[in-house]
């Protein structure tokens, strides 16, 4: 299935317009080079119906465009959240220096606690990248808003929901990032070093600037088009690197490592 959505002001690389469409609202958006956009465009990047391993089930994954923010940034689920999944969301503000404050859901049996990713907010030209998450989350969440510090034109929030991790201290030590990078002279974008400890889940959210990357290595890493993770990982060093890029491009990554349960 193949979108026709465009992307303003060529947020999106080209691999973000391919997939499956979510829900959009009726608030246009219009960045003075085209027709009126939606406010939001949902686009579902992997596998609608979850990835499934004997240790880690990655239930819903995506990415969200809303633009005209102002002071608080919405995000929709495309299914209900389930019951004891770990929430993780990765937003980012296309303002600079604005960052977010708090995140809230409207699980119907009270509300998520979300926790900041300590030492994982990496800075880009464009913005900031910040890490979010709660664990052994309340069910039936099919909403996330993000209240920031200040108004944006725009953000771009990522979001993946997992189940089989642990319940609690599920976070794997902090995380990294780097702010402000620069590609190299092959177009490659180096990422953050991180050491976990445990079997993890390592995500790392990132931004590019056009011509965006379009694979990551080493191959324990698969590629999305605003994010990039390894299921299942060993404890060890993980440093994900960025590529098809354009040498001199600005690029910025937040990175994090959660536990998987102890029974897996």
């Amino acid at each position: 299935m193949v979108c026709e959505h465009e992307s303003p002001g060529a947020l999106f690389p080209r691999p973000w317009r391919t997939g499956f469409c979510g829900r959009t609202e009726n608030t246009s958006f219009n960045d003075g080079r085209g027709p009126e956009m939606t406010k939001k465009l949902l686009v579902l990047l992997l596998l609608w119906g979850g990835v499934q391993l004997s240790a880690q089930t990655i239930i819903q994954q995506f990415a969200a465009l809303s633009s005209g923010a102002g002071e608080v940034s919405d995000l929709d689920l495309v299914t209900p959240s389930a019951r004891g999944s770990v929430l993780i969301a990765m937003p980012g503000q296309l303002s600079p220096g604005v960052t977010v404050l708090t995140v809230t859901d409207n699980a119907p049996g009270g509300g998520n606690s979300y926790k900041q990713v300590p030492h994982a907010s990496s800075s880009c030209p464009n913005g900031p990248l910040e890490i979010w998450y709660c664990e052994n989350c309340n069910p039936g969440v099919t909403e996330l808003q993000f209240h920031l510090s200040g108004h944006v034109s725009a953000s771009i929030n990522s979001f993946l929901e997992v189940s089989n991790l642990a319940s609690s201290g599920v976070l794997d030590g902090d995380g990294a990032q780097v702010s402000n990078g620069t590609s190299t002279g092959a177009g490659s974008e180096l990422g953050p070093s991180l050491t976990t400890t445990a079997k993890d889940l390592i995500v790392a959210r990132y931004f590019s600037t056009a011509p965006h990357p379009t694979a990551v290595t080493p191959a324990a890493w698969t590629y999305k088009p605003s994010y990039v993770y390894v299921l299942k990982g060993p404890p060890g060093t993980y440093q994900p690197t960025l590529t098809g890029g354009k040498s001199g491009s600005s690029f910025c990554m937040s990175m994090a490592a959660f536990k998987i349960a102890a029974s897996h």
